[in-house]
């Protein structure tokens, strides 16, 4: 036997990151559902709803997340419920997608708090939301119901198969055997025998005596006409507990969502499955290995332009050679000419003295010296085209590296909606639990944000949600008495201004007294207990071991809370601030650079320093000469632009960066930048002497405990070693415009079934809908030395049964879209294949049990099992394997 001792720890610790993520898409299917729900699709779409909480049940289980357990079982009965209309329920009031909406938010409450979540409250109020579904919709259900459409949709289909493929097997035209007519009068008996048994109408009885009829004429092309209209109609009246419909309705019914191909003609032969188009397949990446990949391309592209710096340097240097050798060839040239006319004065005895060795000697100097010269003529040439194919290189490798840059970032890229989606959970876990009601509002769902952004947000998002709920909005009694409607606000928005985030959350709650504030700081003896401005009044909040409650609950009251807020907005150089007003409600907002790997700036100089501004942030670029603008007497700036019937502010980069009070003299050819204006900012005119060009910067905030001033992003390392000025265009807005008191001072898997054929004595095909449990299953078997295929339901493992040798063990779930686990069982036992199957399911019935094994299933295990639980299983099954 495998020895089955290996650590579950990591893989347990996988298992939950998979279920979070799983879950999480699951969730955002289900609300996306819920919204969209019509009487259209009414059966498509309530299936649809099961279908994403029971997964999310299966996944809860493996985890052993309890809580989450709890609120799904729950919900997914009164789904179950739901799921037996036929006809939608009255839809136009929105009221029931209301209170799936609330009973799917309780669930994401849950999954969100995981095992610290106290479900009790969120139990009872799913409770409180299936038992009014039930009294306003499901007026006439009743248990047996429940059991005659369970028939219909998962019993009948098994009680038909064998006429169904006796059917199939029918000349077209001939008498019927006697072996057909005999299966025939056998599934007529064994319906009728069930019909009695969950108490279906008479009218039902009465209709299988046509089928019986059917059976004594034995005409193949009767049967073929007859026999499938018959058995749908007889189908469809058992999901109305034995009454039929009109067969005008009857005709139009749409089919099951689960209903699968009944017979072998259903089932396409292997050359005609269609090829389904390529599917969007999305791998849960761990965030740490992204980081670590974008910090190799920041290296590598950091890497790639210090060495195009070099090589400018060094392409530079070369120019200077290669004119150089053009010249000496010119000199060369001359002095040989001086050496021939040398030597025509001594060819004629005009020159006394010269000896013809020595001439001999200098023309030869001479004669290598150009050739010398020549070739340097000619290196310098092949050098040049070399490294012009060398920038070329460099280029586009640059080019490559922002484009992976950019793939990268588009990767980490994460809806808001994400968090939003869990908030909305969180708030309605709290609703249950404590009772106050709220209304939450979301801005700015669509913006994206990096996903180490949003993980590090989530904490603080989280905890200032529970604050406004537990200290900023008041009770009912209290919000009546103020004036105020029961039923409190709190708005969540997200805003992108330029580079920055802005986050706020706000609530019309009782607001915060600074008074109360203070007096709780002295009482404690902290530090600061000055409250006099909205800066101080959050500082005091932030501090280590402040709260103002008195009863310590699981919401709030451990005093540890804002200084951790305050903390974890430090770490993303993002700003907290807050705005309060007694009586009327508090706002707290969170100001976060956008994270970046390179940003495109446009390079400007002012005096002997180079600037660089975001593109992003810029409107539009023109000479100073076009503007008209004048001299200020402001200490903040000292030039104004004229706008229509505006004055702009107007900041001159190099007085900025100098620190000089007294305005420099501005050259009509000087650059102005003006800046984007938003609804809610102004924009500003940047001064700068002359415009450089464009480039990607890596930017580098500026390291604590150093501050950054007013009008500063960060720096930025240049291939050269100078550091160049990101100038932040917002915050100088900010300072400009705003009314506080800070102002400028210029101073990851599906799994790929192979199509070859794998060993059979180790072979495993696991079939599961849920990822998780997939996962799950494969990371408890392979190091056993299993291999191991897996499929996404029941039709995708007998599709691949058709092309491949039958595995050594079968381990599939029961409930699966497309073809459900008891359909997979039947066919496999029909075909005559003889391998263990091994049923893994959240289903703890003993029916579900028993009638697996009366389908020819070899064994059972209830989800939630141990990895030792399923290794000993798997290897008892296979000890016992019968010979195929």
């Amino acid at each position: 036997m495998p020895n089955p001792e290996f650590d579950d720890l990591q893989l347990q610790e996988e298992l939950r990151t998979l279920f979070e993520l799983d879950t999480q898409k699951y969730l955002q299917l289900y609300v996306q559902t819920v919204r969209q729900l019509s009487a259209t699709n009414w059966c498509e779409d309530i299936q649809q709803l099961y279908r994403c909480v029971h997964t999310i049940k299966g996944g809860s289980v493996t985890v052993g997340f309890q809580s989450v357990l709890e609120v799904s079982t729950i919900l997914e009965d009164l789904l179950s419920d739901l799921r037996y209309l036929d006809v939608a329920p009255p839809l136009a009031d929105g009221e029931l997608s209301k209170s799936l909406i609330e009973a799917g938010e309780l669930l994401i409450g849950s999954v969100q708090m995981g095992e610290l979540s106290d479900t009790d409250a969120a139990v009872k109020y799913i409770q409180t939301l299936r038992d009014r579904i039930q009294s306003e919709y499901l007026p006439e259900w009743n248990e047996m119901r429940q059991v005659q459409q369970e028939f219909a949709d998962q019993g009948f289909d098994l009680v038909i198969l064998e006429l169904e493929m006796a059917i199939e097997e029918l000349p077209s035209k001939g008498i019927v055997p006697a072996e057909a007519s005999e299966t025939a009068k056998q599934t007529m008996n064994q319906l009728k025998e069930i019909g009695a048994e969950i108490n279906l109408a008479t009218s039902w009885h009465d209709f299988l005596q046509k089928g019986i009829e059917i059976c004594d004429r034995l005409d193949c092309e009767l049967w073929h006409r007859e026999w499938m209209p018959f058995l749908q109609k007889l189908k469809e009246s058992a999901r109305q507990g034995g009454i039929f419909l009109d067969d005008q309705i009857v005709e139009k019914a749409s089919p099951n969502p689960e209903s699968l191909p009944s017979t072998t003609a259903e089932i396409p032969s292997i050359a005609n499955i269609p090829v389904a188009p390529a599917a969007d397949i999305q791998i849960p990446v761990p965030l740490d290995r992204l980081e670590r990949s974008s910090q190799y391309l920041v290296e590598t592209l950091m890497a790639t332009r210090a060495t195009q710096g070099f090589y400018q340097s060094v392409y530079s240097n070369l120019l200077p050679l290669v004119s150089l050798a053009q010249n000496s060839v010119q000199y060369i040239t001359q002095l040989r000419e001086v050496q021939d006319d040398y030597a025509l004065l001594d060819a004629s005895g005009e020159q006394d003295g010269l000896k013809v060795e020595r001439y001999r000697q200098g023309y030869t100097a001479i004669n290598r010296l150009l050739e010398i010269s020549l070739r340097l003529i000619e290196l310098g040439s092949e050098t040049g085209e070399s490294a012009r194919r060398t920038a070329d290189s460099i280029q586009t490798l640059d080019r490559s590296l922002r484009n992976l840059q950019q793939t990268i970032e588009e990767s980490r890229l994460v809806p808001f909606a994400t968090l939003a989606f869990r908030t909305r959970g969180i708030l309605r876990d709290l609703i249950a639990r404590v009772g106050k009601s709220v209304q939450l509002t979301i801005i700015g769902e669509q913006l994206e944000l990096d996903a180490g952004t949003l993980r590090s947000l989530e904490p603080v998002l989280l905890h200032l949600l529970r604050n406004s709920y537990d200290h900023g909005i008041e009770n009912a009694e209290e919000r009546e008495k103020s004036g105020k409607p029961i039923q409190g606000k709190i708005e969540l928005s997200l805003k992108r201004r330029g580079s920055i985030f802005d986050l706020m959350i706000r609530d019309d709650g009782r607001g915060i007294d600074p008074d109360r504030i203070s007096q709780i700081a002295k009482s404690k003896g902290l530090p600061l207990t000055d409250t006099s401005t909205a800066d101080r009044l959050l500082s005091v909040l932030c501090q280590s071991g402040f709260t103002s409650t008195k009863v310590v609950s699981d919401i709030s009251g451990r005093g540890v809370g804002m200084d951790v807020v305050a903390s974890q907005v430090a770490l993303m150089n993002g700003k907290l601030s807050l705005i309060s007003q007694v009586g009327k409600g508090t706002a707290f907002t969170i100001q976060i650079p956008v994270p970046h790997l390179f940003v495109r700036c446009m390079l400007l100089q002012a005096g002997d320093r180079t600037f660089a501004v975001p593109t992003s942030e810029i409107h539009t670029t023109m000479l100073v000469e076009g503007l008209l603008w004048q001299k200020t007497e402001r200490s903040d700036y000292t030039i104004e632009v004229q706008e229509a019937n505006t004055k702009v502010p107007a900041i001159d980069l190099y007085q900025y960066w100098q620190g000089q009070v007294e305005t420099r003299s501005i050259l009509p050819s000087a650059i102005a930048v003006r800046t984007k204006q938003t609804d809610e900012a102004h924009g500003i005119w940047l001064i700068a002497d002359t415009l450089i060009g464009q480039s990607d910067l890596l930017v580098n905030p500026i390291p604590a405990p150093l501050v950054a001033p007013i009008g500063l992003i960060g720096m930025s390392l240049m291939p050269d070693g100078k550091l160049i000025p990101v100038i932040d265009s917002i915050s100088f807005v900010e300072a400009l415009f705003s009314s506080g008191t800070d102002k400028l001072t210029i101073s990851s898997s599906p799994s790929n079934a192979s199509f070859l054929d794998l060993s059979g004595d180790r072979q495993i095909l696991v079939v599961d809908d849920a990822a998780l449990m997939r996962r799950r299953i494969e990371s408890s078997l392979s190091p056993q030395g299993y291999e191991i295929t897996t499929c996404d339901d029941g039709m995708e493992a007998w599709e691949w049964l058709q092309r491949h040798n039958q595995p050594a063990l079968l381990i599939t779930d029961i409930e699966m879209p497309r073809m459900d686990g008891f359909t997979l069982i039947d066919r496999c036992r029909q075909a005559g294949w003889h391998m263990p199957i091994l049923v893994i399911s959240s289903r703890l019935a003993e029916e579900w049990s028993r009638e697996t094994s009366r389908l020819g299933a070899t064994d059972y295990l209830t989800k939630g099992f141990s990895t030792l639980e399923l290794v000993n299983k798997v290897s008892s099954l296979l000890e016992l394997k019968s010979p195929a």
